[in-house]
């Protein structure tokens, strides 16, 4: 497995994690009105957004830094 796979899998755990957690807000505030299916998707949809951006550029800098820096001969 390369270091992407593995990433992907852990960003896939914390959004596991992320999603109960958030539910778990959500049965605290049970009182308020809130979307107990539509908010939280929304709210994991941008956390795994982020995530797998954060993991592309991590993958991409992994990946390319090698040659970047033959190319400028450091």
């Amino acid at each position: 497995m390369d270091i992407f796979s593995i990433l992907l899998i852990i960003l896939f755990a914390l959004t596991a994690v992320y999603f109960i957690v958030f539910f778990s807000f959500i049965y605290y505030w049970h009182l308020k009105k809130t979307s107990f299916v539509v908010v939280p998707v929304i709210f994991t949809f941008e956390f795994f957004l982020i995530g797998f951006l954060i993991i592309s550029i991590i993958y991409i800098a992994i990946k390319y830094i090698p040659f970047v820096i033959k190319l400028l001969g450091l």
